[in-house]
């Protein structure tokens, strides 16, 4: 799941970054790519995080705790474009696209959704490392692989948990020569993986075992194709950002629907902000760069040019727009940070009654229904600017370039992520299902995850290409020096826009 208390798996490359550049091609052999940036290639930050919570994330918001991170990503288990997609704006296109097809797919009836055959032909050996967002993740992986050894009775699993610094601690591996032959993966750090070479493409075995591609969301299979034009993973689930509210708290402060405007929201908080328990705050919204970016969105905005060549972060009115009105709900005192309210993250404050309104993905699902609050919060799309705007968050399989067994992992990786496969993991809520042809059962099943869904038509994919996998962590001490009242707008946009142009340059 897509994963972070953001995204599944938000990992640090500090430390990291000179080891995986020299020893990163040694590991990989003919299937380096020499022409990727070294230090940008260690830094995929979330993957697994989730990624993410994002690789994964990336949610435990992510993780699910975020996304993954680790109660949220997804990932919570903790979004989605492609390699060859540099800039975020690049994937309205795509959320339309994948709208139509989404449409199409639910109408020819979801054939995706027939189970696997049994095959005790293809045996070997399969080590796969995951970054579960929580015990319910964990759970479900175990019950895909105990349903997988009855349809695959030759192959040998063997699973490895993760349970923090995923991402750094897949790179070490990779770097050393002993990854997993499967492993989650975030889209944002994605792109610096098949970069690198050290990811298997997965065409030859998609053909060869006819694997229905078609079926999943355009925009998440975009997330993991190269610029090679080549497919090196497929997505699991994935999570849009919603906005999670405490149905008593607005229903008592004569709120009687959740906000659907900007405007809107500010008045809802200044109506709540009287109302709320001195240990808590109408909204609780952390200093982040993937909360901020769906108001840049919202606000018409943009981090990167169309083209994908420059930063546009200090020329962008909309960036400006987005970010001064996230952060002035802070200013305002009608937002708080988790740690001003006494939570490890916004859906914690919600869980316990501290806040009455979060902006978080699936990920933060369990975590309400566990809690004494699981009748009375309720899910919306997140506030609409001058139009609707969202962050996609996906986290997906893929397969080392050494893997010994292909065959065999890349059945494992197959059934994971077919609709058989998939279908436990959606089927408990953490996620919604990157396959087409499960929504309209999901949909049914869980009504009111549907503002989650709507969202996927419009979100933009948690992904800018190759060297942006530690860029969350680079920019975001920035933003919290703005909420901390040590810089200037000016200064954070500045900060902002040098790192992006960094990044960019470094390609």
């Amino acid at each position: 799941m897509p994963n972070t208390k953001r995204y599944l798996g938000r990992a640090s490359w500090v430390g990291v970054l000179m080891l995986l550049v020299g020893l990163l091609l040694a590991a990989c052999g003919d299937n380096t790519n020499t022409s990727a940036p070294a230090a940008t290639t260690a830094a995929a930050t979330t993957a697994a995080s989730a990624t993410t919570a994002a690789a994964t994330t990336a949610a435990t918001s992510a993780t699910t705790a975020a996304a993954t991170t680790a109660a949220s990503a997804t990932t919570a288990a903790g979004a989605t474009t492609a390699a060859a997609t540099t800039a975020a704006s690049a994937t309205t296109a795509a959320s339309a696209t994948t709208a139509a097809a989404g449409a199409t797919t639910a109408a020819a009836g979801g054939t995706a959704a027939a189970a696997m055959t049994p095959n005790s032909s293809i045996s070997g050996n399969v080590r796969i490392a995951i970054a579960p967002s929580s015990p319910e993740e964990s759970a479900i992986v175990d019950n895909q692989l105990a349903q997988f050894a009855k349809l695959f009775p030759n192959i040998k699993v063997t699973k490895e948990t993760i349970a923090s610094d995923y991402l750094t601690k897949i790179q070490t591996e990779i770097a050393g020569g002993n990854a997993p032959d499967i492993f989650y993966v975030d889209s944002l750090p994605a792109p610096d993986l098949i970069s690198a070479g050290v990811l298997e493409p997965l065409d030859s075995y998609i053909s060869k075992y006819n694997v229905d591609v078609k079926d999943f969301y355009p925009a998440l299979i975009k997330a993991y194709t190269g610029s090679d034009g080549k497919l090196y993973g497929l997505p699991k689930d994935h999570n849009p950002l919603g906005m999670f509210y405490n149905k008593d708290m607005l229903q008592q402060a004569g709120i009687a629907n959740p906000p659907k405007t900007w405007d809107e929201l500010k008045t809802a908080l200044t109506t709540l902000k009287s109302k709320m328990p001195s240990d808590g705050a109408p909204l609780v919204a952390d200093p982040a760069i993937e909360r901020i970016l769906p108001f840049v969105y919202q606000a018409g905005g943009s981090m990167i040019s169309a083209d994908g060549k420059s930063s546009v972060v200090t020329s962008d009115a909309g960036f400006r727009q987005g970010l001064e009105f996230y952060y002035n709900l802070h200013k305002d005192g009608l937002s708080k940070k988790s740690s001003e309210v006494g939570a490890d993250w916004p859906g914690d404050a919600l869980s316990k009654g501290k806040a009455a309104i979060v902006f978080e993905g699936g990920w933060l699902i369990p975590v309400m229904d566990k809690s004494s609050l699981k009748d009375k919060y309720g899910i919306a799309e997140l506030p609409k600017g001058t139009q609707q705007g969202d962050l996609d968050f996906t986290v997906g399989y893929v397969m080392s370039a050494k893997a010994k067994d292909k065959d065999a992992s890349f059945e494992l990786l197959n059934y994971l992520t077919s609709a058989e496969g998939q279908k436990l993991l959606t089927d408990a809520g953490l996620a919604l299902p990157s396959r087409q042809s499960l929504v309209p059962a999901f949909t049914e099943k869980f009504p009111a995850r549907k503002p989650l869904l709507d969202a996927t038509a419009y979100s933009k994919a948690w992904q800018f290409g190759v060297g942006f996998g530690s860029f969350a962590d680079k920019v975001n001490p920035s933003i919290q020096g703005l909420f901390a009242g040590n810089k200037t707008v000016d200064q954070t946009l500045k900060d902002i826009d040098n790192e992006v142009k960094s990044r960019l340059n470094s390609k």
